[in-house]
């Protein structure tokens, strides 16, 4: 008989059902430890953050918040600090998660999570088929991020339920991507900017790293090409700006003067990684590997001996658990390409597996300054944390979309 691996060890596959959408064909050579990892952090989320159809919960935030509010909150946890927002970046990550653990499981709860979860999200939107940042800190803004995220999360709804409401509403928000938030061209290059509306705004690569995967997403899903206008421009800007040793910088000048080489590197770098992977996967444009090979090279210096992901270039101390998932992520993923990358993934994992509580739940760093930690619980980071557990190459394969056409806002 067939195994799977649940929360209280290895347990006989369940009896496969015909439920509409699922592929519970089990685990391709998962390792049973993150497997279990993975689950109890699922059943951790469900208990603590869920609330029927989102994620809600606390997060570092910006600006004062995160240099040194979120430290004050963790050291005292009795404290009702009434701050818990609905990030849609979190909401994407865990549709992801949920549709990922179907097709392996094909369970119909992770299918309910994820459809519920879609669900709550079309609510959340605007009628101009935008979100608006949750953080009081960035009050009125609509930030790029948070309605591609959710927008991807959308989109693989839709794959999995050909139901149009999902679709629809990413046609929305593409629309006031290119309407409101806008691309800055500079020669032959196009950056999407950071927030909608903006008049003065930098050029951010990880920012525009998941426009280029949502662009190719939306292409995949409808086979209508229009949808990749802009995606040429976006993978120029990336190539004319990542630096020898494979670094994306963070930020660089554009309508704004401003610049900056270096701020959590190695996740944000892991991140545009993903991404450009995704691209490559669903587009075959072997331009993207060129870029992904060199980020490879770069991330691989980025870990320390525990399998923590250093901060930044030239500030080792602290030890952030998600971005520790994310490069470990970036070179499993790595790897299937051909990169020698399984070693530091297994380092890395093993770092992230080593953090968990015994609630199954993850503290968001230590060492910060040094000396401080942040042990609260966001569900946003966590979201981000299990989908990385579940990360293909170790898992088997999600199946093919289904171009679709016809339908519009």
């Amino acid at each position: 008989m067939s195994t799977v691996v649940r929360s209280g060890g290895i347990l006989p596959q369940p009896t496969r059902r015909a439920i509409a959408g699922a592929r519970p064909i089990g685990l391709l050579n998962a390792p049973p430890m993150q497997f279990n990892v993975a689950i109890r952090l699922h059943e951790y989320m469900v208990a603590r953050h869920w609330t029927g159809g989102r994620l809600i919960g606390p997060d570092p935030g910006v600006r004062f918040n995160y240099r040194i509010g979120r430290f004050i909150k963790s050291h005292l946890p009795r404290v009702d600090w009434r701050d818990d927002y609905y990030y849609l970046q979190g909401q994407g990550y865990w549709t992801l998660s949920n549709w990922r653990l179907f097709h392996l499981l094909g369970e119909k709860k992770f299918r309910d999570f994820a459809t519920t979860a879609s669900a709550s999200m079309l609510e959340a939107q605007r009628s101009d088929g935008a979100w608006e940042y949750p953080n009081p800190e960035w009050r009125g803004r609509v930030a790029t991020v948070e309605g591609t995220w959710a927008s991807i999360g959308l989109l693989e709804t839709f794959r999995r339920t050909r139901q149009t409401a999902f679709l629809k509403a990413v046609i929305r928000w593409h629309r006031f991507l290119v309407e409101r938030i806008r691309f800055q061209s500079v020669a032959d290059t196009l950056a999407a900017n950071y927030f909608a509306d903006s008049t003065g705004d930098v050029r951010v690569p990880a920012n525009c790293s998941i426009v280029l995967r949502f662009l190719a997403e939306l292409v995949n899903v409808t086979g209508q090409q229009e949808y990749a206008e802009q995606t040429g421009g976006l993978l120029r800007f990336l190539q004319s700006v990542q630096t020898p040793s494979g670094e994306f910088p963070y930020a660089v000048s554009g309508t704004a003067r401003l610049s900056r080489d270096h701020f959590q590197c190695y996740q944000y770098n892991a991140f545009l990684c993903l991404d450009l992977m995704r691209y490559y996967e669903l587009t075959r444009d072997r331009q993207a590997l060129t870029l992904v090979q060199r980020v490879l090279s770069f991330l691989s210096g980025g870990l320390a001996a525990d399998g923590h992901a250093f901060y930044e270039c030239g500030k080792a101390h602290r030890a952030v658990t998600y971005h520790a998932a994310a490069v470990a992520a970036a070179l499993r993923a790595g790897a299937r390409l051909g990169f020698p990358a399984d070693d530091l993934a297994d380092r890395a994992f093993a770092y992230v597996l080593a953090q968990q509580r015994p609630d199954g739940g993850f503290p968001y760093s230590e060492g910060d300054y040094g000396v401080l930690s942040d042990r609260r619980s966001y569900p946003r980071y966590l979201a981000m944390i299990l989908f990385h557990l579940l990360t293909p190459g170790v898992f088997a394969e999600l199946p093919p979309s289904e171009p679709t056409s016809g339908i519009s806002s």
